[in-house]
Order: structure tokens, then sequence, then C-alpha cells
């Protein structure tokens, strides 16, 4: 698993480009639970809200067989990755 930082910033050198760091929607985390298994988890508050471009990606992960977890707490990850703490 890791984290994926998704933003867009300006180079230190202070040029004109913008960079995107991933595309918009990728979730906070990615990993592999098990071969062929993918995961992707959004992590948001209790009220947090899901952007559009999130949503569609989490339909685009869905629809290819990934395990998408949109996490208000580390117990909606047991539950939808199936861990027993």
């Amino acid at each position: 698993m890791f984290r994926i930082n998704v933003g867009k910033f300006r180079p230190i050198d202070g040029g004109p480009r913008v960079i995107q760091s991933a595309p918009e929607g990728t979730p906070d985390l990615l990993g592999v639970i098990s071969p062929g298994r993918a995961f992707a988890i959004e992590v948001k508050t209790d009220k947090g809200k899901q952007r559009l471009a999130q949503v569609a990606w989490q339909s685009a992960w869905e629809k290819r067989g990934g395990i998408y977890v949109l996490a208000r707490s580390v117990e909606d990850v047991y539950k939808a990755l199936d861990i027993t703490p």
C-alpha cells in the first residue's frame, strides 16, 4: 500500500508550468490485498463528501474489479477488505 498526494503545484524554480501530481479523483491510498485484487482507499471525515472526480474514479475502479473503500474510520477499511484486527 502507498499514499498518493494529489494536487497541482509549481516547481521551486518559479517556472510557469503547473505539475499535476496524480490524476484528479485519485484516492489517498492504493494497494494490493492479494494477487489480482487491488484496493483504493479514499479517507474522509464523518461529514466529508466525495467530489465528482472521486465518484468517477470509484466507478471506473470498481468496473475493472478493484475494491474501493470510502473510509471514515479504520473499521470501514477492516470491513471492506475483510481484515480482522
